[in-house]
């Protein structure tokens, strides 16, 4: 009986090892689906904390679920004035994306008696809670007072010099390299958005303030010049193996309507 055993076939022997390390790579697979699903879930819990508790106006519980993207010494008073000035009345969050295990990004519509706001934001993990970072300035704005930059900044600055030259260059291979591309970006949206900007006139990126959220998200502020027209963009990026990229697919932004109860429906 021990001579059959130690004399099983090697196909035999090569198919068990086959079955078990494709056993192995679906629990790792399934296991990884599993953590990465219920930080999804945690970070995306504070986010309607936070939201709950601006509604009901909970002071308490919406200084322990936020970060407020400037530091202030007064958070709990200006939050105390937003909820008694501005009560909101409606909150729906229309997209989230994780975007590593301690940055996420949120898309919210929010309703106040007299403004509708808009917004995409980061939501990072801090000191092992997340956080819904409020109060990102709208795009448009910028920081001129830009001083000498520290090497974090300038390794920023240098994302955005590099990935124009690869726009000049006509490298996409080169081009993706400088972006974080979500998991829900469509693979023929980034190629088709690609190819365009390297047949377009190169612009000039100029980058003002850089605002370091967490050791891995910083929000920069940046001039996008062409020929016969400039805008200005807050864009994300994201530090990943020690390399800066820009967020692909989901762009910050915050804008404010007015809502005067009378809208109209279009059917």
């Amino acid at each position: 009986m021990m001579n059959e055993v130690n004399h099983v076939p090697d196909f035999i022997k090569r198919l068990i090892k086959g079955k078990l390390c494709f056993a192995l790579f679906l629990l790792l697979s399934f296991n990884g689906l599993s953590v990465e699903a219920a930080t999804k879930d945690e970070a995306l819990k504070a986010v309607e904390n936070f939201l709950k508790a601006q509604k009901n106006c909970n002071v308490d519980i919406m200084v322990d679920n936020s970060e407020y993207f400037l530091k202030i010494e007064n958070l709990k008073e200006m939050y105390t004035e937003l909820c008694h000035k501005s009560p909101l009345k409606q909150a729906k969050i229309t997209k989230f994306s994780l975007i590593n295990e301690e940055t996420a990004l949120v898309s919210i519509q929010a309703t106040y008696k007299e403004m509708i706001n808009i917004r995409t934001t980061p939501v990072i993990k801090k000191d092992g809670k997340w956080k819904i970072v409020i109060g990102v300035p709208p795009a448009g704005v910028k920081n001129t007072n830009v001083t000498k930059r520290t090497a974090k900044e300038a390794e920023i600055a240098q994302l955005f010099k590099d990935y124009t030259d690869s726009i000049k260059a006509r490298d996409m291979e080169k081009m993706k390299s400088f972006i974080k591309i979500l998991p829900d970006s469509p693979d023929e949206k980034i190629e088709e958005h690609l190819q365009a900007l390297s047949e377009q006139p190169i612009p000039e990126i100029i980058t003002y303030g850089i605002n370091y959220i967490s050791e891995s998200l910083a929000i920069v502020q940046v001039e996008i010049k062409f020929p016969k027209h400039t805008y200005a963009q807050n864009l994300s990026v994201t530090n990943e193996n020690g390399q800066w990229k820009m967020i692909y697919g989901h762009l910050l932004t915050n804008s404010f309507i007015p809502n005067t109860g009378k809208s109209i429906d279009i059917k």
